[in-house]
């Protein structure tokens, strides 16, 4: 049973019957205050009454934003997360949505808290010292990562809905891709054959011809590669996570555990890796790292930090004016020169890795324009013959 009570100008109280405890047979009532028309207060009333008679009634959490956050990042990212993800999520948590939201009880958390939250986040959102909001990108990884989290609390029955879906994420504008042509990426190799540390070249050829990661090539280990059959198998990539030891996992994505084939000039880099390293083995004997049996590492065999690959390459780069290219970008550079000589596309997603060929065409779309050009070219030509 249901009433309505009427406690002040557009004030209005919700009183339902349970039922009993079944243990101590007292009543059991829910009282709800609603505020607006007694149209409205009418409408929620029906509504918890038809949720309580269906079972799907949730008590109200007495849960902060803050403790909640914190139960969720303990009990269900701790667990399930990758390490650098895992830092992300908790750099995101503990830095910017408890100081901002974590006050307000979680059964209260309203659209517009969250709405308010992106506004002034984009705004004056940065938490390094420097003026400025946070760019559009990083703000939907926000909303991303609360929506995540305030799912799990409407899947635990902790909350009735998630406020997050009643809000758009900000939309972020494409990223530029910068890569380099066949000019540039001749000048930067030339400049790496002179660098003291002969690793250096065949780690950003290796970069360059097969697109991979900075974290899979420093994880590829000699077991993993096929050099007679002139095959490379990404099974693993190697993180830093802050404050932790270097970690060897999986990729993160099933797309990313894939095979790519090189040609004779990456095996012969591959070579040149293997004939340092048993000459390093024999220098080093004992004291010799074999636990990882990695192509690219240390002298005596211990890996290197992705840092330290990073640093060499910026170094390259900047001898030879293109340190406006990043190590990342080589992976670019590799898919938009593989595109523009007329590579399907779907050979390029699968080197990469990406988990669907729309990935790969709306990262590259840059290349599209100048293959359509091309393609009605080769129509034409086709067609006079």
């Amino acid at each position: 049973m249901a009433h309505l009570r009427k406690r002040g100008n557009n004030r209005w109280q919700i009183c339902i019957e349970k039922g009993r405890d079944p243990v101590t047979g007292k009543r059991e009532r829910i009282y709800r205050t609603v505020n607006g028309t007694k149209k409205e207060a009418e409408k929620e009333m029906h509504r918890l009454a038809h949720e309580i008679e269906t079972g799907a009634y949730i008590e109200p959490s007495e849960l902060s934003v803050k403790e909640y956050l914190l139960k969720w990042f303990e009990d269900y990212c701790e667990p399930n997360l990758a390490p650098s993800t895992l830092e992300s999520y908790e750099i995101i948590i503990k830095s910017h949505l408890i100081p901002a939201l974590g006050s307000i009880k979680l059964s209260d958390l309203e659209p517009m808290h969250i709405k308010s939250y992106q506004s002034h986040k984009l705004k004056s959102g940065r938490k390094d010292g420097k003026s400025g909001g946070l760019s559009k990108r990083t703000v939907q990884y926000h909303h991303r990562v609360l929506s995540k989290a305030l799912k799990h609390a409407v899947k635990w029955r902790i909350i009735n809905n998630n406020p997050a879906d009643y809000i758009d994420a900000p939309s972020p504008d494409r990223p530029e891709i910068n890569a380099m042509t066949s000019k540039e990426v001749n000048k930067l190799l030339n400049c790496a054959k002179k660098h003291p540390e002969k690793w250096v070249y065949d780690f950003i050829y290796l970069a360059i011809y097969t697109g991979m990661r900075r974290g899979e090539i420093l994880g590829l280990r000699w077991k993993d590669v096929d050099l007679k059959e002139r095959v490379i198998h990404v099974r693993q990539s190697v993180t830093k996570v802050t404050g932790k030891d270097l970690i060897f996992r999986k990729p993160k994505t099933n797309s990313s555990i894939r095979p790519i084939n090189i040609d004779e000039d990456v095996v012969a880099a591959l070579k040149r890796r293997k004939n340092e390293q048993n000459q390093n083995k024999l220098l080093f004997g004992s004291k010799y790292d074999n636990q990882h049996n990695l192509i690219f590492c240390k002298e005596n065999g211990e890996p290197f930090l992705p840092q330290y690959a990073t640093r060499q390459f910026n170094e390259v780069a900047k001898e030879v004016d293109l340190s406006h290219f990043r190590l990342h970008d080589l992976r670019h550079t590799h898919a938009t020169l593989m595109l523009k000589a007329g590579v399907h596309p779907k050979i390029v997603q699968e080197r990469l890795g990406h988990a669907s060929i729309t990935v790969t065409l709306d990262t590259y779309s840059h290349v599209i324009p100048s293959m359509q050009k091309e393609a009605v070219q080769k129509l034409k030509n086709t067609l006079q013959k």
